[in-house]
């Protein structure tokens, strides 16, 4: 459910199919936002059943507010998403680029708390050039900075 808690929930379809991460372990939901050398990083992000990943970034970003973002691509100032499909003898990644951006919104957060809530969309394609839609993407989480 959509919360503004600090819930530690994830959660988005993937071409329709439940995505939400594991809750324990080494690939578990992940959440950082930090302050470096004068800009902020963020990951929200985990795994599911050791071979989905999905990882939404921002690199060497302004502080966040509570809007709309784009998800681009993984330059410095600009948000990214990431979606990574391991199988037995290889790895996929796709990420979002400027030709297929989605939209993070921050609708809630609370540097007192360490909370940051939003919903998120994007699509990727895969390497023969197929969509595959992230869609009804929510978040409820406490960070470490």
């Amino acid at each position: 459910p959509a919360t503004q808690i600090g819930a530690g929930s994830f959660g988005c379809l993937v071409d329709g199919e439940l995505f939400i991460p594991k809750k324990f372990g080494i690939n578990r939901l992940s959440t950082y936002y930090q302050y470096i050398d004068g800009k902020y990083n963020m990951v929200i992000g985990g795994s599911k059943n050791d071979n989905i990943d999905m990882n939404i970034q921002g690199l060497k970003i302004d502080p966040l507010e509570v809007r709309e973002y784009d998800i681009v691509s993984e330059e410095n100032g600009k948000f990214n998403a990431s979606y990574i499909l391991i199988l037995t003898d290889d790895r996929f990644v796709a990420k979002t680029s400027a030709n297929n951006p989605g939209k993070l919104t921050i609708s809630n957060f609370d540097s007192v708390n360490f909370i940051i809530s939003g919903t998120f969309e994007f699509t990727v394609l895969d390497n023969n050039g197929k969509e595959i839609k992230i869609t009804d993407g929510r978040f409820d989480v406490h960070y470490t900075n």
